[in-house]
């Protein structure tokens, strides 16, 4: 039995071969070659990767030479898209079932090595610049902000006015906040002090 390699790398057993019962196929390898070639451009203008659209071109004429073989086939283009477009239909249903059970990606809640590193460096420069704070405004700012104490309580616990607390607190941010943007070193003065 000999067989015929064509251009497009299928082999193709003519019917004299196959003793004669089979109806042969009046395509040459240039009429192969350009139906391959509008199954390519059918399947790649669909938006699939060129290696997606060799092997759906592939399969295409495998089942267009196997449909000829069989009977007289009205328009081999049009059964060459339709066969084209089944496999892809058929590729996205095999791809979807595994896809759902493993993820490509999975997600991670931690954060980032380079986020890591510079929120330790501004927790850094944050309780440095909280150690520099003189101690009374530390002590009001801390229960205010981290104890969540009313300014009442505060001055009451501390025998402070009021405005005294508010202001130590404001100073204090403001404080914070300045050294956190500029990274320099605080400046107390003696009357943060009191």
């Amino acid at each position: 039995m000999r067989q015929d390699h064509s251009v497009i790398g299928l082999r193709v057993e003519t019917a004299a071969d196959a003793g004669g019962d089979a109806p042969r196929t009046a395509l040459s390898d240039a009429d192969w070659h350009d139906i391959r070639h509008a199954v390519l451009v059918y399947v790649r203008r669909r938006g699939h990767p060129q290696d997606v659209a060799e092997d759906v071109a592939q399969e295409s004429l495998t089942k267009l030479l196997h449909y000829t073989r069989q009977g007289q086939v009205a328009s081999l283009y049009a059964l060459a898209f339709k066969i084209a477009a089944n496999s892809l239909i058929d590729r996205f249903r095999g791809a979807g079932r595994y896809e759902a059970a493993v993820p490509e990606t999975y997600a991670c809640n931690a954060p980032l090595p380079d986020t890591v590193t510079s929120d330790r460096q501004r927790l850094a420069r944050l309780s440095a610049a909280l150690g520099r704070l003189p101690p009374l405004r530390r002590a009001v700012l801390l229960r205010r902000r981290m104890d969540n104490q009313s300014i009442a309580r505060i001055a009451a616990e501390m025998n402070l006015s009021t405005t005294a607390v508010e202001k130590h607190v404001v100073r204090g941010l403001s404080d914070l906040r300045k050294a956190m943007d500029d990274g320099e070193e605080l400046k107390g003065s003696s009357r943060d002090a009191q």
